[in-house]
C-alpha cells in the first residue's frame, strides 16, 4: 500500500441533516486515502445525509467541513444508491468524466458496460444503471468518492467489478473512498475506518 497522505476532508464539530434538523453527529473526521471509511448505522440514522454534506450537495446542520479538494472530477464525486444519470447513451455519460479514452474503454469493460456504450443509458436496468453510475465516477478520478450502498442492485460479476476497482483505489491511496453500507465492507485485507452513526 502506498503512503497515506494528508486529508483530502477534514470535518470539525459536524451535524448532518435535512431542513436544518439534525439526523447524525460525527466525531471530527480527517479522510485520507489507502483506508475504507466504512459508514454503517440503521436506517434513518444520517448515512446519506453525511455522504452528500461531504459532498458538498448538502449544508452542515451545524459545524464545518473542510473540502480542499473541491468538487467534481478530480474533487469530491457522490454515488447514489439510486443511480442519477444524464440523457443520451452509456458512452456519453462516461465521456462527461472526460476521461481518457483507454482508460474509459478498461473501466466499461471491468463493469460490463462495453456492449452497452450505444444504448441510451436511462433505458437500462437498475443494476447496469448502477453500474454505469459506478464507473463514471471512477473515470472522473475523484480525490473523494462517496458511495452510498454500492453492491446494492449488482448482480456477482458487477460486484466483483466494484470490488476490484476499490481495492485498486485504496492501494493506490486515491481517491479516499468512503462508503456507506449496512453490511461490513467486504474488501479484505485492507484497512477499514468504521464511521458508526
Amino acid at each position: 500500500m502506498s503512503a497515506l497522505r494528508g486529508p483530502v476532508l477534514r470535518t470539525r464539530q459536524l451535524a448532518v441533516g435535512y431542513a436544518g434538523k439534525a439526523a447524525a453527529t460525527i466525531e471530527d473526521l480527517d479522510l485520507v486515502g489507502g483506508v475504507v471509511w466504512h459508514v454503517t448505522g440503521p436506517n434513518g440514522s444520517g448515512k446519506t445525509a453525511l455522504l452528500k454534506t461531504l459532498a458538498g450537495l448538502l449544508q452542515p446542520v451545524s459545524g464545518r467541513v473542510e473540502r480542499p479538494c473541491g468538487m467534481g472530477r478530480g474533487g469530491a464525486i457522490y454515488v447514489h444508491s439510486v443511480p442519477y444519470l444524464f440523457a443520451g447513451s452509456v458512452q456519453r455519460n462516461l465521456d462527461l468524466s472526460l476521461p481518457a479514452p483507454e482508460e474509459a474503454r478498461v473501466i466499461a469493460t471491468e463493469f460490463g458496460l462495453s456492449t452497452l456504450l450505444e444504448r441510451e443509458a436511462r433505458s437500462l436496468s437498475h443494476g447496469e444503471q448502477r453500474r454505469l453510475a459506478l464507473a463514471r465516477a471512477i473515470v472522473g478520478r475523484p480525490s473523494l468518492l462517496l458511495v452510498d450502498e454500492p453492491e446494492g442492485g449488482l448482480d456477482e460479476d458487477a460486484i466483483a467489478a466494484w470490488r476490484a476497482c476499490a481495492l485498486r483505489t485504496v492501494e493506490a491511496g486515491q481517491p479516499a473512498l468512503v462508503v456507506a453500507a449496512h453490511h461490513p465492507c467486504a474488501l479484505e485485507d485492507v484497512p477499514v475506518c468504521e464511521v458508526r452513526l
